[in-house]
């Protein structure tokens, strides 16, 4: 039986990697545990590096996907052991742009890549919660470098603001506004509305263009 991601299967994989981390993230903040900021760093590290393995799969990859998978862990090791003020940035920006990085290699293989199938539809309901990701990180970036940027948003570790940022992220990404959380100084604003047009289009767009895809190729068959 196959058990490592192949392209007929592997944004299934990465699918459930993304709803464990949401999960797993809103349950260990409900539980108020003094490990959750360990366990959110393993969590998002789990995900990466399932993202890592799954989104790409030629040989000619496979020496960069361990390099990657290093760095990821290598990062999360120091933002949790070692005590410095630029780190959880530099943190928080890697995570940023490897979840852009695979949103965009993500988007090449459901787009790019022959007929619509069902893993392809998965994979871009991938592609949909990794937008989500990445503005949450972008709100926690802007955050530690300006404090007071969101309402909302406690003090201490990023850690501990991640899933306000994620829910506040969805929110505004699906233009549901519910106001708990809000943006307070410009930057935080501008990403606020990008986010939210970015949705818009997402939807109107993406997914009908894959709808369409399919579409004719049903009707190319016999």
């Amino acid at each position: 039986m196959e058990t490592t991601p192949t392209k007929r299967d592997n944004f299934i994989w990465l699918l459930l990697a993304l709803i464990l981390l949401l999960f797993s993230g809103a349950w260990l903040e409900q539980l108020e545990s003094e490990y959750g900021p360990t366990l959110v760093n393993i969590s998002l590290t789990v995900t990466l590096l399932v993202a890592v393995w799954s989104i790409q799969q030629e040989k000619r990859w496979y020496h960069s996907k361990w390099g990657v998978s290093i760095i990821v862990a290598g990062l999360a090791f120091g933002d949790h052991f070692l005590e410095s003020s630029q780190l959880p940035l530099i943190h928080l920006s890697f995570i940023l742009l490897f979840i852009i990085t695979t949103t965009v290699m993500a988007g090449r293989q459901v787009l790019f890549s022959g007929n619509v199938d069902f893993n392809k539809i998965i994979g871009a309901i991938c592609i949909y919660i990794l937008m989500g990701l990445a503005w949450a990180m972008a709100y926690l970036i802007t955050e530690q470098m300006y404090p007071g940027s969101m309402s909302g948003f406690g003090e201490g570790p990023w850690q501990d603001n991640l899933q306000a940022a994620v829910y506040y992220s969805f929110v505004t990404l699906t233009t549901l506004g519910y106001g708990e959380i809000t943006p307070l100084m410009p930057l935080s604003r501008f990403l606020a509305y990008t986010e939210a047009i970015a949705g818009q289009f997402y939807i109107a767009i993406l997914v009908a263009s894959l709808i369409g895809v399919r579409l004719a190729a049903i009707q190319k068959e016999p």
